[in-house]
């Protein structure tokens, strides 16, 4: 074979290897074409991802000498303002629960005294029914996909996600802003086009800790309550305490109700949590998203 067929040859090759890079690149630039329209088209009145069921589940902690929150909901938690002299129990099994709650008045012997305390079933404000009115943020974007462990503070995470995002080559821009959310991250960017471009690409390997992380950045929707409607649901694990004398200090206070609710002679099971609030203080307990 001759000099000038091999060289023909080479440029065959590679004219074919550039028709195929055109082809792909063709197809990609179509994919990014449709993801704009359909961004462009999407419902403002709509989240594009899904929004879980989550029960709410005691866990035993409270926020003590807070006044009482105006909003009872909010952020996927519910407080329920306790009073002074008073208990929260919370059992493992709803029967129990409900076995307590048959005598309305409980009797706690002791060495040199009797308590007499009374119970009551436990309800929840909870909401049933909610309006929200959403926009797209156009600035705005809301990194997610951060691996559990990541061993980098918020301040760590938020600059290196700065650095990132930054970078013209990264598709990114100046950014404004920039917030550690439960669960993501939200960047705003000075120009408009940068937070549509990042929204558009969608998926990013960002160096994090050492390591390469798989992130995706989506569309951040802000959102306002309109409306909400609220109604009383029962919590048949929980039993509320109430009228608890100032006879005894907290934790032995809280050893005696603990046995006392456990026995199975006062119609007791194994106790899940129990928190108390000492006469003269306040509390708030805490439920949350298992």
């Amino acid at each position: 074979m001759s000099v000038t067929e091999d060289t023909a040859l080479s440029s065959e090759n590679l004219f074919h290897s550039l028709q195929e890079e055109q082809a792909r690149l063709k197809m990609r630039l179509q994919e990014l074409q449709q993801m704009k329209r359909e961004l462009k088209n999407y419902p403002q009145d709509k989240v594009p991802f899904p929004v879980p069921e989550v029960p709410l589940v005691f866990r035993g902690q409270t926020q003590e000498g807070r006044e009482v929150s105006k909003s009872l909901v909010s952020n996927l938690r519910i407080c329920y303002p306790l009073p002074g002299g008073s208990a929260l129990v919370n059992f493992d099994d709803p029967k129990v629960a409900k076995q307590v709650l048959q005598q309305k008045e409980h009797t706690i012997n002791l060495e040199e005294c009797r308590l007499r305390v009374q119970v009551q079933p436990l309800e929840l404000p909870v909401v049933t029914t909610i309006q929200v009115s959403s926009q797209m943020c156009g600035q705005r974007v809301l990194v997610t996909g951060f691996p559990e462990g990541l061993r980098l503070n918020e301040e760590e995470l938020l600059d290196k996600l700065e650095i990132f995002f930054g970078k013209t080559k990264n598709g990114g821009g100046d950014v404004e802003t920039r917030e550690l959310l439960h669960g993501g991250v939200t960047l705003s960017f000075v120009k408009d086009e940068v937070a549509q471009n990042l929204c558009r690409i969608g998926q990013f390997t960002v160096p994090l800790g050492g390591q390469m992380f798989p992130l995706k950045v989506s569309p951040y929707m802000s959102g306002e309550i309109q409306k909400a409607e609220i109604r009383s649901q029962p919590m048949p694990q929980s039993v509320l305490v109430l009228n608890i004398p100032d006879v005894l200090d907290g934790p032995e206070l809280q050893d005696i109700l603990e046995i006392h609710f456990q026995k199975p002679t006062r119609g007791g099971g194994e106790v899940e949590a129990l928190t108390v609030v000492p006469p003269g203080q306040r509390g708030l307990a805490v439920f949350t998203t298992e």
